[in-house]
């Protein structure tokens, strides 16, 4: 009942748990089949905004640079199959949500410009930086000069949050954008 104690059998615990340590770190160091990938984490890409650009001409801007950074993760990592960007824009100090996708290694390869499509857009992030969307890009205040100095944070949920308590955001478009930057 206790041959484990006697010196025979704790020789062969012994071996045996040497044996099975060597084996898991044989397995560890060389796995077998496909290595379980959990979704990758988001890729963030920040667009620098210069001057007062046009929205269209702030999309345009955002989309090459998703596709600039969805082309190289997708080359630099062959196994990916998926990849989700979040595309933020940066004015004086103010980072928001522009778009968010995510989007398939397949659906990439089959069509860039139709992928792209299927971003979720931002719309309040143009206001949000700053510029007016109702003037093409002939902006007037600043969110820095309309709010108090106090208020004005570059964390962007600070932001965000600002901007919703002050009625600049829908309840929808709030979420949208807290969920973004999570």
């Amino acid at each position: 009942m206790l041959n484990f104690l006697a010196p025979s059998g704790f020789k062969k615990m012994a071996k045996k748990l040497l044996a099975a340590a060597i084996l898991a770190s044989v397995l560890e160091a060389f796995p077998i089949g496909q290595p379980a990938h959990a979704n990758p984490e988001p890729l963030t890409v920040t667009v620098e905004v210069y001057g007062i650009p046009t929205r269209g001409a702030l999309d345009r801007q955002a989309e090459s640079a998703a596709t600039d950074e969805i082309t190289r993760t997708f080359t630099q990592n062959p196994q990916l199959s998926s990849v989700q960007v979040d595309v933020l824009g940066q004015l004086n100090g103010r980072v928001v949500p522009i778009f968010s996708l995510n989007v398939s290694r397949e659906q990439w390869l089959r069509d860039r410009r139709l992928a792209l499509q299927t971003a979720q857009y931002y719309y309040s992030s143009y206001s949000l930086l700053g510029l007016d969307s109702t003037d093409e890009g002939q902006t007037s205040t600043t969110l820095a000069q309309a709010l108090p100095s106090s208020v004005v944070s570059r964390d962007p949920s600070v932001q965000v949050n600002e901007a919703f308590r002050q009625g600049r955001l829908s309840p929808e478009e709030y979420d949208q954008l807290i969920n973004a930057l999570d």
